[in-house]
């Protein structure tokens, strides 16, 4: 039984697994794959007709107009910038690059150039000339040749350009590439030229001007040497500096000088000082003292040497030390003879001392004059020095104008006569590396794109046509595709059965011929659908766990979908198992189980449903060789089946067949839900009900619609049943069958060799035949 959340039986549906393709989103190789083998006829005649269309036309295009491809290369520079005469170049400095106009070499816009009309339209004028047509005119290319990294980190005005063409006439590439070599180097020696001319008028328009800047500023620095009476201002200035240096250390020498004369002076008045002789000189200021006793020492360090008028004072003290130091050596210290020597050197001294002072006191006046001499001169010549730097300062800015207009005129000049030099000269700046070279064969179209670029469109376009034909195709193709869409249990699946085809159209079942299919590709035929069969029984065995199944209908979307040869065939199966099946024909409006079976119709399920007194065990057939294998036809067709069908003694009828433990299961045979109500009022008495869904035939919206009626009617859907109705390459239905992600292979290898040697005996054109329709 199925619970309303959908679990059937106790088992959840996501116990049946959908496998790596039912997976949402995202792009689906796998099915991407099973579109194209289904579609594969659809695939093969566009990919053929599209793959062959772009190489026939690649073909055509190389016989009628193919493309020759030729090239030369050109070392060049900048028109006027040739590194050759890097030299002269920097010699000119600034001024030379200014004259040039070609401070950098901008490659990429010399390329636009030697590709525009101005300079390729000269050599189409010549070629035209000769006699050729606008459609035959080469395409002329140029392009860098990529430099290398010391090129590009040093931004050389160097490179190699490569000049390509292309065309359909091989001759007259040739020649136009040719013309284009020698266009390019007449090209380049007029630009070199012309720059070169417009140089040499800018310099000589720049000539006067400069020239007479320099005279001008030669006019200024006269001028100022004139006014100042200076002829060079920095020498006189560092002589005037040594000057004061001298000046200042005489007047150093001479505040020392009197400083030693001051301590002097204050020596003789201490009475400190004792002469023989005593001598002042006016020598550069410098004094120079003779002295005795303890004052010599503070005195010296200086002398000026004078003779004083009183020398005989000097000699007399002389003359009276002397007595004095022989007195005391001869008598006693209070002798008369040593008292009145004494006496005679003291009347002597203060007389001797005033002259002294008066000698020093001269050489002071003389020192404080030399003083105030040399302070004036040093005061004299720093107030010149002050003034000094201003003047070097003017005098130096414009001697430096001087040589900056001196320099740019001689620059001038010397880069007018190198301009000169190489006007004369006529030289051309680029080089032809590679003469012009034109292939033999030609490049395009190419057999290698065309052939690709066939197979590309080929497989984009197969796979295009056969996607919009699938699409077109509203039908199911794979049981994996009914599983995801209707979103319930898949229980088994039908694969294609020849045998089996135009039953319903020729009204027969000969079941006799199914029991002697046993060799050959019938023998393969037979196991195939019994396997399948007993796949599905082992599904509705597994629906149930606690309860087993007793009741089970099986129903379509529309007529001719195989339910009836379904059900026969799943009876037949399961009584070769030794399974009691009864198998009841409850369609009530077009029955089918008595033809399939050969069985009478003249009583049945119709009769029980209106006379209750019959009884079922009389009216249910058994088929002869299988006793367990028991049929209840449709019986007399009834004017109103839904009914009869939705009525309560249908429902007794049900539950009296299950309980009467006669049958393991009983199948009941019902009409196609879609239109009538006659499925979904049968299966309200059953114990479940299955979905058959044709494959490659039923409109994929069909199957949803049954389910939501039969969901809605409140009947047990047990799940789906897919069936194939015609030979497919699919490997769900032509491979092998499924319960859930466990998946039987072919059973081809269980065929006998009869099989093996039908198809091997056949040719390859009927192989042909049979691939393409399938």
């Amino acid at each position: 039984m199925i619970s309303p959340a959908g679990v059937v039986a106790g088992v959840p549906l996501t116990a049946y697994p959908s496998g790596p393709e039912s997976e949402q989103g995202g792009f689906n190789a796998a099915l991407l794959l099973r579109i194209l083998r289904r579609r594969k006829r659809w695939f093969a005649i566009t990919f053929l007709l599209l793959a062959g269309l772009q190489v026939g036309r690649t073909l055509h295009q190389r016989i009628t107009s193919p493309v020759f491809s030729g090239a030369f290369t050109l070392l060049i520079t900048d028109p006027v910038n040739d590194p050759t005469r890097g030299q002269s170049a920097e010699e000119g400095g600034a001024i030379a690059s200014l004259a040039r106009n070609t401070a950098t070499a901008d490659l990429p816009t010399l390329i636009q150039v030697l590709q525009s009309r101005a300079v390729l339209e000269p050599v189409f004028d010549q070629l035209r000339a000769e006699g050729a047509e606008n459609s035959d005119l080469p395409r002329i290319g140029v392009g860098l040749v990529t430099p290398d990294a010391v090129s590009r980190e040093l931004g050389s005005p160097w490179g190699v350009l490569e000049v390509r063409g292309r065309g359909t006439d091989r001759q007259l590439l040739e020649l136009g590439l040719q013309r284009t070599e020698q266009a390019y180097l007449a090209w380049a020696t007029s630009q070199r030229q012309e720059r070169l001319s417009d140089g040499l008028r800018f310099l000589e328009e720049q000539e006067p001007r400069l020239q007479a800047n320099s005279n001008a500023l030669q006019n200024d620095l006269q001028r100022f040497r004139e006014t100042n009476t200076l002829i060079a201002p920095t020498e006189e200035a560092l002589a005037l500096r040594a000057q004061l240096e001298e000046l200042n250390q005489r007047l150093l020498a001479q505040q020392g000088e009197r400083q030693r004369l001051l301590d002097l002076q204050g020596d003789v008045a201490a009475g400190r000082l004792s002469a023989r002789d005593f001598r002042i000189g006016g020598g550069g200021g410098q004094a120079a003292l003779g002295v005795e006793g303890a004052g010599a020492g503070a005195g010296g360090g200086g002398e000026l040497a004078a003779n004083l008028p009183n020398q005989a004072l000097l000699d007399e003290l002389g003359r009276l030390e002397q007595e004095i130091a022989v007195a005391e050596a001869n008598f006693q210290p209070g002798a008369k003879v040593l008292r009145s020597l004494t006496a005679a050197r003291d009347k002597l001294l203060p007389e001797l001392r005033a002259k002294q002072m008066d000698a020093v006191e001269a050489a002071l006046r003389q020192n404080t004059n030399a003083i105030r001499t040399t302070g004036a001169q040093v005061s004299r010549l720093e107030r010149q020095f002050q003034q000094q730097p201003e003047l070097v300062r003017e005098f130096e800015a414009l001697q430096q104008r001087l040589q900056i207009a001196d320099g740019n005129l001689e620059s001038y000049l010397r880069t007018r006569e190198q301009f000169q030099l190489e006007i004369a000269q006529r030289s051309t700046p680029w080089k032809v590396i590679s003469s012009t070279q034109v292939s033999d064969i030609p490049v395009e179209p190419s057999l290698r794109r065309g052939l690709l670029q066939g197979l590309l469109l080929g497989l984009l376009g197969g796979t295009g046509v056969a996607l919009v034909r699938d699409r077109m195709d509203h039908v199911f193709h794979t049981p994996r595709e009914v599983r995801e869409d209707l979103q319930a249990p898949l229980l088994g699946h039908i694969p294609f059965v020849e045998f089996f085809e135009n039953v319903r159209r020729e009204n027969r079942f000969l079941l006799d011929d199914l029991d002697r299919q046993t060799e050959g590709e019938g023998g393969y035929q037979r196991f195939y659908y019994q396997e399948a069969l007993r796949n599905l029984y082992t599904s509705l065995r597994f629906l149930s766990t606690e309860k087993p199944l007793r009741s089970v209908g099986v129903t379509s979307s529309v007529p001719s979908e195989g339910k009836s040869l379904l059900n026969v065939l799943l009876a037949k199966t399961l009584s070769e198992l030794g399974q009691r099946v009864l198998l009841v024909d409850a369609d009530l409006r077009k029955p089918q189980i008595h033809h399939r079976l050969g069985l009478d119709n003249l009583r049945g399920l119709s009769n029980l449903l209106t006379d209750e007194n019959l009884d079922w065990r009389v009216l249910v057939q058994t088929l002869p060789n299988s006793p367990s294998w028991h049929v209840l036809t449709a019986g007399q067709l009834p004017p109103d089946p839904p009914r009869l069908l939705g009525s309560e003694r249908m429902g007794q009828l049900v539950e009296t067949l299950a309980a009467s433990g006669d049958f393991d299961l009983i199948l009941y045979d019902t009409r196609p839900a879609l239109g009538l109500a006659d499925a979904a009022l049968t299966a309200q008495h059953l114990d479940g009900i299955l979905l058959l869904v044709s494959l490659n035939r039923v409109d994929r919206a069909l199957p949803l619609q049954v389910v939501e009626r039969i969901r809605e009617a409140g009947a047990p859907l047990l799940g789906v049943v897919t069936n194939s109705c015609r030979r497919s390459s699919e490997r769900d239905s032509s491979l092998g069958y499924g319960y859930g992600s466990y998946r039987y292979g072919s059973y081809r290898s269980y065929a006998s060799s009869g099989a093996s040697a039908e198809d091997d005996s056949a040719s390859p054109l009927q192989r042909l035949r049979r691939w393409f329709s399938r």
